[in-house]
C-alpha cells in the first residue's frame, strides 16, 4: 500500500491501527528511508561514486504510524530493554580499562576483564534480539519511493486491511 509521504510526516494517517486495525490511540515515531540496490554495486568500482550516488538516491521520511495502546506498549517496552541492555554493554567494556589499571595481580585482571567482555557481548546479544523483537512486535516494513513526477511516497507492507481501506477512503481510491 502506497501513500503520500506528507501524510506520513504531517501525521495525516486515518486513525486506524496499522498493526491490529483497532482504533488508534497512539502514533510511533518511526523512520523510513531507501536507496536503489544498484548502489551498491559502485561500492566495487569506485568509493566516490558510490558515496556521491548514495547521497543523490537516497529518500527517508519521518513520522507518525498509528497505533493502538497495546501495540504501542509492547514496543515502548522492547524498545526500553534495548536501550537498557545496550547500555549495560557500553558500561562493562567502560569498566574494563579501570578494572585493569587498578587491580595488581594480573590474573585477577585477566579474569576481570575478561568477565565484563563477556557481559558486554551477552548484552548486546541481548540488545539485538530485543530489537529484532521490536520489528517483528511491529512488522511493518517501509521504504520511500519516487514517483514520476518526483513526489516521495511511503510503500508499507504488511499492514493492516482495516488500514489500507481507511487510507485509501482519505486518498479518494
Amino acid at each position: 500500500m502506497r501513500f503520500p509521504a506528507r501524510y506520513f510526516e504531517e501525521g495525516r494517517l486515518p486513525g486506524v491501527c496499522v498493526v491490529t486495525g483497532a482504533p488508534a490511540t497512539c502514533n510511533l515515531r518511526r523512520h523510513f528511508s531507501s536507496t536503489p540496490g544498484w548502489v551498491g554495486c559502485l561500492f566495487f568500482v569506485s568509493l566516490l561514486a558510490f558515496l556521491i550516488a548514495l547521497v543523490a538516491t537516497h529518500r527517508s521520511a519521518t513520522g507518525q504510524l498509528p497505533v493502538c495502546s497495546a501495540v504501542d506498549e509492547r514496543i515502548r517496552r522492547l524498545h526500553r530493554y534495548v536501550v537498557r541492555l545496550t547500555t549495560m554493554a557500553v558500561v562493562a567494556w567502560i569498566a574494563i580499562i579501570p578494572a585493569a589499571i587498578t587491580l595488581s595481580e594480573a590474573r585477577l585482571a585477566v579474569a576481570v576483564c575478561m568477565t565484563l567482555l563477556t557481559i558486554g557481548l551477552l548484552a548486546i546479544i541481548g540488545a539485538g534480539m530485543a530489537d529484532l523483537r521490536e520489528s517483528a512486535t511491529l512488522g511493518i516494513q517501509g521504504r520511500v519511493v519516487r514517483d514520476g513526477f518526483g513526489d516521495r511516497w511511503i510503500q508499507l507492507r504488511g499492514v493492516h486491511p482495516a488500514f489500507a481501506r481507511a487510507v485509501a477512503t482519505r486518498l479518494g481510491r
